[in-house]
């Protein structure tokens, strides 16, 4: 093996000529550039010094056994399709000084590959890449340097954000970023104070310790980046950086662990660590085209996006997909100060296990657009790698569920068709996991009498169910139906039947107010409740005569047609409900139900429409349809801790409460608000019955836009109170949705 210990081109000279055997290694594509089509004819060892212009030789292997500084006024040249071998150690890297460049020219057919000296390489085999310029950083003055993490003796930094450090094109780096300690690590690639004159295009960097690729300042902008299974965070920007990011992609494998507290997609601070609020500039910085991706099995991902510490972010056309969970889709706040109020950041979330979408404490001035319809990084670019992306496996949930039946973590699951859960069978669908509905009315889940759903979502991990399109409405898909066995209204005493309005062959109700159809905690249910005709229609959530044996607690209903949830008879409690832009009732009783539905918030959003001619809060009737008034039971039930909100500039609400039809209700702590118009607040009354005499309402109104109080022909024995102080709803419930309040 030939030694080059580099001080000078006579040296390489000198040495090239000679002869020497080969030390190549085996082809092994478990470790990149480790062997060829020919054996190599040399091994070089590279560490030292360069002076003047050292360029190496595709056809020759090389060896880095120490680090290779590149300083002022030397230049590094690497032609296509070389490789670079480094012996393991923290000690092992390069490092281009200020004023130095490195030209590492790549092609797509021929990248340039630094990697280990072994085919058993893992993370932070070696030190990486280190490249410092001259732009500017964040500091106490204009023009302040820094000191190289792993290296203080060598400085970053200044006035020039022209800077020209090289061109880096078709570069691969694995198994890099070494660690020494805690605060004292390389990255895959560290670019310190680097200028925009610097060419950075064309980057794959794989298995790394710390970060894929770390910004610390400078203007220098890179132009697609593939970072997989790198310890720390995907790309991370601090110190006042102030280029452009672009088509950018992070990935965690299925089998990916790190050793990190706080892992993440995207870490952004404004300044070194939090420590210098006062410094200019800030980061300000933006990022194009970006996906984030986790499939790990085992390794939660802290923040798919996180922005603080005074970075001003710019991030467009972001998407975040994965099976792998995601603790917080975007977080804007820190410890040490939040995001500048300037950050916007537009994402797509089709992930399937997020356990907040965003945090309330968010600075006020800041932009989080979670929307659809964003394509993320082009992956054809990277195409040159011959990295191959993780799926996502895909199963429609079986439509006839007899026995147990559990969806399995890391799949893709939907409806498609009508899924009924039998008599004795059970559905269970983990928490974290995100159920996709295929567009149409028969597409819905149907729990029957004596079947069973499980869906115990968490706070940090809740389960949604949505539409399989990004751009879904209202009623896109047919919602949730649960059959229970408890009493309905009905001509008899007890034991009365009713028959499912989608499909009159299935029945509910009975005589067991106890009985218990499952769990439903911390679930989403979105763009559900499809039409067939104006009699027969999906909610949100329908519930037939479920019992009280049943748990239903932290509901998230948004953008439904007809209800967002709807009681027909039954005795279930509901607590924690959040219903938005749901086309008709946000909350509707009747059948006889005598539950409680507890900390509920129903609103409609400043472009809500509806299809309905008399939405409303609350709609409760005794009996089915107002047909039953000699049916027994009548409708009895409590609602505590309600809010009622419209904001909408052209929807008027036709009443925030109605009660009628021999149902009697106690509603208490009830609060309506919103600039919106509510044609009557509280509306005892109906052509087909009023409510019961015994039903109690006491209610605030902050609405600016009320057009009647109550009706003059509310029942004698009612009563409705209208008064100050009620707080209804407390809205810090609800910050697991992801939706702001």
């Amino acid at each position: 093996m030939k030694k080059l210990f580099l001080t000078s081109m006579a040296l390489l000279a000198m040495m090239s000529a000679m002869t020497f055997t080969s030390c190549s290694d085996d082809d092994n594509n478990d470790n990149p550039g480790g062997g060829g089509d020919e054996p190599t004819a040399e091994t070089i060892e590279l560490g030292g010094v360069v002076e003047g212009t050292l360029e190496l030789d595709a056809t020759k292997e090389y060896r880095l056994t120490a680090t290779l500084t590149v300083p002022e006024g030397a230049v590094l040249e690497i032609p296509a399709g070389t490789t670079i071998k480094a012996a393991q150690g923290f000690d092992k890297y390069i490092l281009v000084e200020q004023g130095g460049k490195i030209n590492a020219r790549g092609t797509a057919d021929k990248p340039i590959v630094f990697t280990a000296d072994t085919d058993n390489a893992t993370s932070g085999y070696w030190g990486g890449l280190i490249i410092n310029g001259y732009a500017r950083i964040s500091g106490a003055t204009e023009g302040s340097t820094g000191a190289t993490e792993i290296d203080t003796n060598q400085p970053y930094g200044g006035t020039d954000d022209a800077d020209n450090s090289g061109t880096l094109e078709y570069v691969e780096l694995w198994y890099t970023g070494a660690r020494s300690t805690a605060d004292i690590e390389h990255n895959g690639l560290t670019l310190n104070g680097v200028g925009n004159g610097t060419k950075i295009e064309n980057i794959y960097i794989a298995e790394g310790a710390d970060d894929a690729i770390e910004f610390f300042g400078g203007s220098v902008n890179v132009t697609n980046l593939l970072a997989v299974n790198c310890d720390d965070d995907c790309f991370d920007f601090t110190q006042g950086y102030s280029g452009t990011l672009r088509n950018c992609y992070g990935v965690w494998e299925s089998d990916f662990t790190s050793t990190e507290e706080d892992p993440r997609g995207v870490e952004a601070d404004g300044n070194l660590d939090g420590n210098g609020p006062d410094h200019t500039p800030q980061a300000n910085f933006t990022i194009e085209n970006m996906t984030i991706a986790n499939y790990s099995a085992n390794q939660a991902m802290q923040d798919a996006i996180k922005v603080r510490r005074l970075a001003k972010a710019n991030i467009v056309n972001a998407l975040v997909v994965g099976t792998g969970r995601i603790d917080e889709l975007v977080d804007l706040t820190d410890s040490k100060d939040n995001a500048d109020e300037g950050t916007v950041v537009n994402v797509t979330n089709n992930a399937l296990s997020v356990g907040a979408e965003t945090n309330s404490g968010n600075p006020a001035g800041a932009t989080v657009n979670i929307t659809s319809g964003n394509t993320g990084a082009d992956a054809s670019a990277f195409t040159w790698t011959g990295y191959e992306f993780p799926e996502t496996a895909e199963e429609d949930i079986p439509l006839e569920i007899t026995g147990d039946v559990t969806l399995e973590a890391g799949v893709q699951y939907y409806i498609n068709g009508s899924v009924h859960v039998k008599d004795g069978g059970s559905l269970t669908i983990p928490a974290g996991m995100t159920v996709k509905a295929r567009e149409g009315f028969g597409n819905y889940i149907i729990v029957e009498r004596g079947g069973k759903i499980f869906a115990e979502g968490t706070d940090k991990a809740p389960i949604t169910f949505t539409a399989d399109k990004a751009d879904a409405t209202q009623g896109y898909w047919g919602g949730i139906i649960i059959n229970g066995k408890a009493v309905i209204s009905g001509e008899n005493e007890s034991g009365n039947e009713g028959s499912t309005e989608i499909d009159t062959n299935i029945g509910y109700g009975g005589d067991d107010n106890a009985d218990n159809s499952g769990v439903l905690t911390y679930v989403r249910i979105l763009y559900s409740g499809a039409r067939s005709t104006a009699d027969i229609e999906h909610n949100g959530l329908t519930l037939n005569g479920v019992g009280n044996g049943t748990k239903i607690e932290n509901i998230y209903i948004a953008e439904g047609a007809d209800d967002a949830i709807e009681f027909f008879g039954g005795s279930v409690n509901v607590t924690n409900l959040l219903a938005v832009n749901c086309d008709d009732d946000c909350f509707d009783f009747t059948q006889g139900y005598c539950g409680t539905l507890k900390n509920c918030y129903g609103r409609w959003e400043a472009g809500f429409t509806s299809t309905e001619e008399d939405p409303r809060g609350v709609e409760a009737d005794g009996n089915l349809d107002g047909d039953g008034p000699d049916h027994t039971p009548q409708a009895d039930f409590r609602i505590e801790n309600m809010t009622i909100e419209n904001l909408s500039t052209s929807q008027a609400m036709q009443d925030a409460i109605k009660v009628r039809r021999g149902a009697k209700a106690t509603i208490e702590n009830a609060l309506v608000k919103g600039s919106g118009v509510i044609e009557e607040l509280v509306d005892l009354t109906d052509k087909k019955g009023n409510a019961a005499d015994g039903t109690a309402v006491t209610v605030s109104t902050e609405a600016t836009n009320v057009e009647k109080d109550t009706n003059d022909g509310n029942p004698a024995g009612a009563t409705v109170n209208i008064a100050s102080g009620n707080t209804g709803c407390d809205t810090g419930i609800f910050g697991w949705t992801g939706y702001s309040l």
